[in-house]
């Protein structure tokens, strides 16, 4: 992550939000220490064809920021402003720093967005974040099992951000499909150090069979970034 500076997020035109994700970003950066250590003996795979998920410690990460990097997020919000979207879905709330730059766009867009964390903790921190940002009003934070949670998401999704657990980015996803509106642009964080455990989804969303256009992109770190190119709105 480069070195923050109030600048870095001057594009959202929001000081509230701006100011909150200074700070969580500040946070974040505490905790890198902690992450090398944590990604040393790993550090071949990590950097070569990726982790599974398979044994992973997910307790480790119950403290832990691990949020899109500030570059990520500049263009997911663009994204997201320039195809006008309204209904914003995202997996993997954590501390709530990636919904923040989504809502911020859903909020110029007339939108919202509905995201989930499976901890208690963290969501009870992120839905203070929102508030603090002057954006709650554009957030539904659902709390639990994103399998269970994204249920009756209602159709018509515009823009999906997948960043929880690389495991269930596939299933989330499925559930997920049969909502999304023509043109939905699909977002995926770390494809490339944990490209094994979403192979399934790869493998899916690259083949233009399924009527996806995808293509990895980096705004500093790797996204999978793919657009429906087919089907029917099934709201």
């Amino acid at each position: 992550m480069p070195k923050l500076t109030p600048q870095m997020f001057a594009f959202l035109q929001a000081p509230q939000a701006e100011s909150v994700l200074l700070r969580l970003y500040t946070q974040a950066l505490k905790q890198n220490r902690q992450m090398f250590f944590h990604f040393l003996p790993k550090i071949f795979k990590l950097l070569g064809k990726g982790l599974d998920w398979t044994g992973e410690n997910e307790s480790f990460y119950e403290d832990k920021y691990i949020p899109i990097v500030p570059q990520q997020g500049k263009f997911l919000y663009m994204q997201a402003l320039a195809s006008g979207a309204k209904n914003i879905v995202e997996f993997g709330t954590s501390y709530g720093i990636s919904p923040l730059y989504l809502a911020a766009a859903a909020k110029r867009n007339g939108g919202r967005v509905i995201t989930c964390e499976y901890l208690p903790h963290k969501a009870e921190a992120a839905r203070r974040h929102f508030a603090a940002a002057g954006l709650a009003d554009y957030i539904e934070l659902r709390e639990g099992d994103a399998l269970e949670t994204l249920q009756d998401i209602p159709g018509g999704i515009d823009f999906v951000l997948l960043d929880g657990w690389p495991n269930l980015v596939y299933p989330v996803f499925k559930l997920l499909e049969p909502k999304l509106a023509p043109r939905a642009a699909v977002a995926v964080d770390d494809v490339e150090g944990y490209t094994p455990a979403m192979q399934d989804y790869l493998d899916y969303i690259r083949n233009p069979a399924n009527d996806y256009v995808s293509a990895t992109l980096k705004p500093h770190k790797a996204l999978e970034y793919s657009v429906k190119t087919g089907g029917a709105d099934t709201a």
